[in-house]
């Protein structure tokens, strides 16, 4: 037997119907994977300040979409969290936002990250909860109002291994707009995580569904008409995603398809560049370039550098590197994999003859990758780069 949640007639009801009362339209905001408190280790301090307070702003930016667009009604597909036990203020913060938007009913599900094992945050939750938020942690279905039924599939630990969703085939809900809401990987497609991808993708046709929300994956995608992940509302990676945002969803009636409209939320953009050099051009203009223009100061640059250049355009592109950095929120630039092109007039620069020339000579030599391996002959390229730098500055 299915149990059922109710919000009564009192309650907000997440629909407008139209004037001869034989159809409704229902709006709501389809989110997920917001991860609050992802450390972001690999970045400088003030980086990853930045990026922590960005994810809590983007979960209020929700609320805010939500009461602009005319969504009463806004569906968690889990990992709210980044981890099991979160900061206790950032628990409180996360709550006290849904609570300022009194007039919205957020339906809050768990996900991978933050899962039902995590027994404190979820208690915690339940106690401190305001009336607007209805924690979706069983499989059984949530009703809103008399037209709307919500069938939650929350993960009990981060890996099930098998398909939480199959319960919603035999749920019972009427005449009512049906919406799965889930997290995890599609069979056919994966999971963010690495974990086992257990979702059948046709999982709405199977089960009858007006619109299966999906959270895990944190780019925005369409599994089909019916079926989509949110993605996370702010990036957190290169990985070449869709624009990070949310989904607002409308369904007219019953059996109708769904109208899906991604909005962009995130403040910051990740740029992962790959540029190749040649030898003989300009290679500060091929990056510059590649650069986006806009927005420079919520930027995040991860530039990889491919190619053949001289030791000189090599140091020229490193110089310009440096001196653009700060343009930006963030900026890396890989340069490794740039080999160097054999160029005498180069180790003139550093050294005509004597000891200097000969372990210059032999520095570039080390920089092929015949016969070693990548990580010595980057060692050698960094050797002889620095050797020519030194040498420029004696000239100087």
């Amino acid at each position: 037997m299915i149990c059922s949640h109710s919000l009564g007639t009192a309650g907000l009801t997440p629909f407008t119907r139209s004037a001869n009362l034989k159809s409704l339209i229902m709006r709501f905001i389809h989110c997920a994977d917001f991860h609050l408190g992802k450390p972001f280790g690999t970045f400088d301090e003030d980086t990853r300040a930045a990026l922590k307070t960005a994810r809590l702003d983007a979960l209020r930016a929700t609320g805010n979409l939500a009461m602009e667009r005319g969504a009463e009604l806004v569906l968690i597909a889990g990992d709210t969290f980044d981890a099991e036990a979160p900061p206790s203020r950032l628990v409180r913060r996360a709550i006290d936002i849904m609570a300022d938007f009194s007039s919205i009913t957020w339906i809050w599900m768990p996900g991978n990250h933050d899962s039902l094992a995590a027994v404190d945050l979820w208690e915690r939750i339940e106690r401190d909860r305001p009336e607007n938020v209805i924690l979706a942690t069983k499989a059984e279905v949530i009703e809103i109002g008399q037209d709307v039924a919500i069938l939650p599939a929350p993960p009990a630990v981060r890996s099930p291994g098998f398909d939480l969703t199959d319960w919603m085939t035999r749920a019972e809900t009427g005449d009512r707009i049906r919406i799965g809401l889930a997290h995890g990987g599609v069979t056919d497609f994966g999971s963010e995580d690495g974990g086992l991808a257990t979702i059948p993708p046709d999982r709405a046709e199977q089960s009858d569904l007006d619109y299966l929300a999906l959270g895990d994956w944190h780019g925005q995608m369409a599994i089909g008409q019916k079926t989509w992940y949110a993605g996370s509302p702010e990036a957190d990676g290169f990985k070449g995603h869709s624009e990070a945002g949310v989904l607002l969803v409308s369904i007219d009636a019953r059996g109708t398809a769904p109208r899906v409209e991604p909005i962009p939320l995130g403040r910051y953009k990740w740029h992962r560049l790959e540029v190749s050099f040649f030898a003989g051009s300009d290679p500060v203009e091929s990056m510059m370039m590649a650069l986006p223009e806009a927005d420079r100061a919520h930027a995040l640059i991860k530039l990889i550098g491919s190619g053949r250049l001289t030791l000189s355009e090599l140091a020229r592109l490193k110089e310009a590197c440096d001196g653009i950095a700060d343009a930006f929120h963030y900026f890396d630039a890989d340069l490794m994999k740039i080999g160097i092109k054999q160029n005498e007039d180069d180790l003139d620069l550093i050294a005509e003859s004597g000891a200097l020339r000969v372990a210059a000579e032999s520095l570039l030599a080390e920089t092929s990758t015949d016969g070693r391996t990548e990580e010595d002959a980057h060692i050698a390229q960094q050797a002889l780069s620095h050797l020519f730098h030194l040498a420029q500055e004696v000239d100087q």
